[in-house]
């Protein structure tokens, strides 16, 4: 049986799309935004689409679905809701496309929609994705009773986009978001198992265990990663905080676009943004000293095994060998510049900042590339595999001294690919060898990240068809649900649903 599911605020459809990744049927979408109708109708054409205020609906003539999946909207609280705000801000939104009020018009009494479609549909299940400052609401208890009233029985799950996903297929979001869910089912059901576990290395136990929250206070399971939870070892340890591995910013951008010289720049950067980069060059930017949890290489794949924090989804996380050189230099060469007051730079390497509706704040940083050079085996012949991006894990460290770090860079020199027949490269007696070059802001290649490249951040698609002007794009974007997370929460509701 194939179980079916309505969509309330359903923006450019990732709430949609987890919950079809997940098997559902999407009977119903619904939002006021003709814009993000659009956009959802393109890539959902079998579902039906109700584009209008739902609180002015007659919901008993909407289908009847096993589930409801509902993000009312608070963008009063919302870091992400893409308000319009005087100066700048607006100036953005004009430099990329106007973006109409309808977009903005958002209020919190949307949250009465769920308990007036619960009481007429009687859904089994219920899912709410909100941010985490919709606690802070002074009804919310109240309308918690409402549905408790209508016969719910809930659980709260706080867990950030980057922390959720499995090995078939639904990887995480390489992007910080932090969020609040909210799973309801109906009294008779079981409930079901809605607490993230994501896979972490444990050096106490010298291999991957499935990491669980540990809550800083007692009382309710809401808040943020890092100031209110943290992730620890189901088995107890002294020191048991545990990073669970994540996707790096890196797999959310189109490297074909290296964007524009800032030297050659028509219309000059800001001053803010100059400090910005420099800054990047600076720390993300510079050599760095990075922690393994141990070297394994694995022939069969080519994968490399060691456990850093930003760990690829194509290799087998599994660390293994804690005898061996644990410590590596590295780096980070491109980096993005986040356009926000107080912000700082962030490498490629961690998944991205948050990204929101309201304006477009993070720009990509590329100084002229660096790259890990291997001088054993096929090197000799030329085999351009051998070179390997400073943005992957290194490769295992041998007895040889076999690695050089190569950075293609010198005053008004253009970076080129690794694929290149001379390579300005310069070994040392040491472990790996380093090469650093002061690098120029203006050699520095700068551009904003793109609409496409927000929505490669909530893990849509890469096919998914986005409608509307870059303003209209980038506020689907940063609205949007991310989709691995809805994808999750939808296979663990099914289970009881089912």
């Amino acid at each position: 049986m194939t179980l079916t599911a309505t969509d309330f605020f359903c923006g450019m459809g990732g709430s949609s799309t987890g919950l079809v990744g997940a098997g559902y049927d999407v009977k119903v979408a619904a939002n006021h935004w003709g814009v993000a109708i659009e956009t959802h109708s393109a890539n959902h054409p079998d579902t039906e689409h109700l584009c209008a205020d739902i609180s002015n609906v007659d919901l008993r003539y909407l289908p009847k679905t096993d589930l409801l999946w509902a993000s009312p909207i608070c963008t009063e609280v919302s870091p992400a809701g893409g308000r319009r705000r005087k100066g700048h801000q607006l100036d953005l939104f004009e430099e990329h496309g106007h973006v109409p009020n309808a977009a903005f018009e958002r209020t919190r009494v949307t949250f009465w929609e769920v308990v007036r479609a619960a009481e007429i549909h009687r859904y089994k299940a219920i899912l709410i994705e909100n941010v985490v400052e919709a606690a802070h609401w002074e009804l919310f208890d109240v309308w918690l009773s409402a549905m408790t009233a209508l016969g719910y029985r809930h659980q709260f799950v706080s867990v950030s986009a980057a922390h959720v996903g499995d090995d078939e297929g639904n990887d995480p979001a390489p992007q910080w978001r932090d969020r609040l869910y909210i799973g309801f089912v109906r009294d008779g059901i079981t409930m079901p198992d809605l607490q993230p576990r994501p896979l972490a290395w444990c050096h106490h136990c010298g291999h991957d265990v499935n990491a669980v929250q540990a809550w800083k206070k007692p009382g309710r399971r809401i808040g943020k990663y890092g100031p209110q939870y943290v992730y620890v070892c189901p088995v107890p340890h002294p020191d048991g905080i545990l990073e669970p591995y994540v996707l790096p910013a890196a797999a959310a951008i189109d490297w074909t676009n290296p964007g524009t010289r800032i030297g050659d720049r028509e219309r000059p950067l800001g001053a803010a943004t100059l400090r910005r980069i420099k800054l990047g060059l600076e720390t993300v930017g510079n050599p760095s000293l990075i922690a393994a949890g141990g070297n394994t290489w694995d022939a069969a794949s080519g994968a490399n095994n060691s456990y850093v924090r930003a760990w690829p989804l194509d290799a087998s996380p599994t660390p293994a060998q804690v005898t061996a050189i644990q410590n590596g230099v590295a780096t980070t060469e491109p980096f993005l510049t986040v356009l926000r007051r107080n912000a700082r730079p962030t490498s490629v390497n961690d998944p991205a900042a948050t990204f929101t509706g309201g304006g477009f704040h993070h720009g990509l940083t590329t100084p002229p590339g660096a790259f890990i050079s291997a001088h054993h085996g096929g090197y000799a012949n030329g085999d351009p595999t051998m070179n390997k991006p400073v943005s992957e894990p290194m490769r295992t460290m041998t007895a040889q001294v076999n690695k050089s770090l190569v950075i293609p860079y010198r005053k008004g020199a253009k970076p080129y690919p690794v694929t290149a027949d001379a390579l300005s490269t310069m070994a040392t007696r040491d472990q790996h060898g380093l090469l650093q070059a002061a690098v120029d802001v203006d050699d520095c290649y700068f551009r904003m990240l793109t609409p496409r490249e927000a929505a490669n951040a909530q893990r849509f698609p890469r096919e998914y068809v986005i409608h509307g002007n870059q303003g209209e794009q980038q506020m689907q974007a940063g609205n949007a649900v991310a989709v691995n997370v809805a994808h999750w929460l939808g296979q663990q509701m099914a289970e009881v649903i089912a």
